[in-house]
């Protein structure tokens, strides 16, 4: 999403929203009731950055001395008027912020080596749904980090942990680029998925075309493979790239599932599952068994609903649930 596209009322709520954070006089019920805002619609979080990012951009042009000395005028503080000495601050960064929203066309796209990135989080059991300043689209998996930062010849992403599914807007001129501790992923338009967890980066692609480059310190030249839709590859500790294989229709069903909170899974051993499912939850679950981990399991599952998928595993399998433990669920046959 562009800041063009962002409506009028939301960019002067976020205006508004950035110079009172910006005052002392702000308390702690104005700023959940701000926090409340910011979080109830994600063009909210997009607006207040954009504001946010403009603003900050204006320190750059003290080094432009003609600019600098507006800013500067800007920021001087009236020497009369008790009322103007109490607004004054909000008054001068008003002004300031208004400038640069006015000089703002031609700072908005900058090298990449000067934007700083946004960051995005998810807690355990929590997802979130990012929609991007191109209309490119992001669905973060619970416990995840990315960092997003745009340029004028970039759009670039790293997922620090977590996993994360991109739906890309196509635009050639600026690459969409999804780095990882073992290499990158670039797309112009696509859908693909890159999960980063234990030291091994998994990119599966569910349309379009994306080319995955490793970061193999130990080659001369970084290999990549390019993946077709229906395809997976994984990039392996130090960066060296598996081999590409194509994905049976129920781990493309998975895939898109867990998007929607649901884990899609068919003859999964419940080991597998298990750790699965404690992604999303603070109360483990552990076998009590052996032998119990090899235990296929098929089914829908919501991956947010433990409750549902405990009663499920007792009433289809031969599995019983023992909450005797605190801090923790056993599963045991029965």
């Amino acid at each position: 999403m562009i800041s063009g596209s962002i409506q009028p009322e939301i960019r002067d709520a976020a205006q508004h929203w950035f110079l009172r954070m910006q005052s002392h006089a702000c308390d702690a019920t104005e700023c959940e009731t701000f926090e409340q805002w910011r979080n109830a619609d994600p063009v909210h979080d997009i607006a207040y950055r954009a504001v946010e990012r403009v603003w900050q951009r204006t320190a750059a042009l003290d080094t432009d001395p003609a600019m600098g000395d507006i800013l500067r005028q800007a920021r001087r503080l009236p020497p009369e008027s008790p009322w103007f000495r109490r607004t004054a601050p909000a008054l001068a960064l008003a002004a300031c912020l208004m400038l640069a929203i006015g000089i703002g066309c031609r700072l908005w796209w900058l090298p990449a080596a000067t934007v700083s990135p946004i960051e995005y989080t998810t807690g355990v059991g929590q997802q979130r749904t990012l929609v991007l300043k191109d209309g490119s689209k992001v669905v973060l998996d619970t416990a995840s980090q990315l960092q997003v930062k745009y340029s004028s010849d970039e759009r670039q992403l790293t997922l620090l942990h977590g996993r994360a599914d991109f739906q890309v807007s196509h635009d050639p001129a600026r690459p969409f680029v999804v780095r990882v501790d073992g290499g990158s992923i670039t797309a112009t338009g696509t859908r693909f998925q890159v999960q980063a967890a234990n030291n091994v980066d998994i990119v599966t692609l569910l349309k379009g075309q994306v080319v995955v480059a490793s970061n193999d310190t130990k080659q001369d030249k970084s290999e990549q493979v390019t993946l077709q839709a229906g395809e997976r590859v994984a990039i392996r500790p130090g960066g060296q790239l598996g081999t590409p294989r194509r994905l049976a229709d129920i781990d493309l069903a998975s895939a898109r599932g867990w998007t929607e909170g649901m884990l899609v899974v068919r003859d999964w051993p419940l080991a597998r599952l298990v750790t699965e499912m404690n992604r999303y939850t603070t109360t483990s679950l552990r076998l009590g068994g052996p032998g119990l981990g090899n235990l296929p399991i098929s089914g829908n599952f919501k991956a947010s609903d433990q409750k549902s998928f405990l009663l499920a595993l007792e009433y289809g399998w031969p599995i019983r649930v023992d909450r005797s433990t605190p801090g923790e669920i056993v599963l045991r046959r029965k």
